[in-house]
């Protein structure tokens, strides 16, 4: 039989570190799988700040970012926590971003023909946020693009969710920009789009997609030193994080 550690070098995306003394186990073992299908069965103990820990049967430690396991994997964390009642470690937990004030009050999406509140059920690593509106040319041949790459990458908003910041006229506008392009992501409401704490992340143009990271930090943008490249070329960087993370995006 392998040996633990052999295993864990194959997995590529897990972290071990070996426990002071064997750590209480909480749960049966259970089998846990990476995106990109790689398995291994271990007890889990928690969920702390996007990050997993799991022991193994030696008394050793996993620490794996709940964004690298497979969807089933990620539901029966959240309805662990759901079940202990960890309501302060959920909120923390949920709440971890910059954006997290904003984002909690202020997101609506498409719901059927309708544009309803929002709530948020992930805790993302990064936003990819999309400035745009319903009277840009350019922004109605690109939106498809994203809306392509996002319905077809396999558990998206678990790594990025796409955030749309309207510079519409009005909240009317904006509706009607978001039930005809389909949008699948959710937007600030029309109001809150309006803030200086979003806006700040805005060029003086559009299309202007920017993926930051969850503290705020500027990972991708449409402009390089004042200069415009385009969100095609921040759908690049997107697609190429989630390669990294073993997502398999498309389109």
């Amino acid at each position: 039989m392998r040996s633990i550690h052999v295993l864990l070098g194959c997995l590529a995306f897990v972290a071990t570190i070996q426990a002071e003394e064997p750590a209480p186990v909480e749960t049966p073992s259970r089998t846990w799988t990476s995106v990109t299908g790689r398995t291994i069965d271990v007890h889990f103990r928690k969920e702390s700040y996007g990050t997993v820990y799991l022991d193994t049967a030696d008394g050793k430690t996993i620490m794996i970012r709940v964004a690298q396991l497979s969807q089933k994997d990620r539901d029966y964390i959240r309805a662990r926590k759901g079940h202990r009642g960890s309501t302060t470690a959920t909120r923390k937990t949920r709440n971890d971003s910059v954006f997290a004030g904003l984002f909690d009050k202020s997101l609506v999406s498409l719901k059927g023909k309708e544009v309803k509140t929002h709530k948020m059920t992930t805790n993302p690593d990064y936003y990819a946020l999309y400035f745009s509106a319903s009277w840009c040319g350019p922004c109605h041949r690109f939106t498809p693009k994203l809306v392509e790459m996002y319905e077809n990458s396999k558990d998206l908003e678990g790594l990025c969710e796409v955030v749309l910041v309207s510079s519409d006229r009005d909240k009317g506008l904006m509706e009607k920009y978001m039930k005809d392009t389909k949008m699948p992501w959710p937007a600030l409401a029309f109001a809150a789009s309006r803030t200086r704490d979003i806006r700040k992340y805005a060029g003086p143009g559009i299309p202007c997609l920017v993926l930051v990271d969850k503290q705020g930090k500027v990972i991708s943008d449409s402009y390089v030193d004042g200069r415009y490249t385009g969100p095609n070329r921040v759908l690049d960087d997107i697609k190429a994080l989630f390669k990294k993370e073993g997502k398999k995006p498309q389109g």
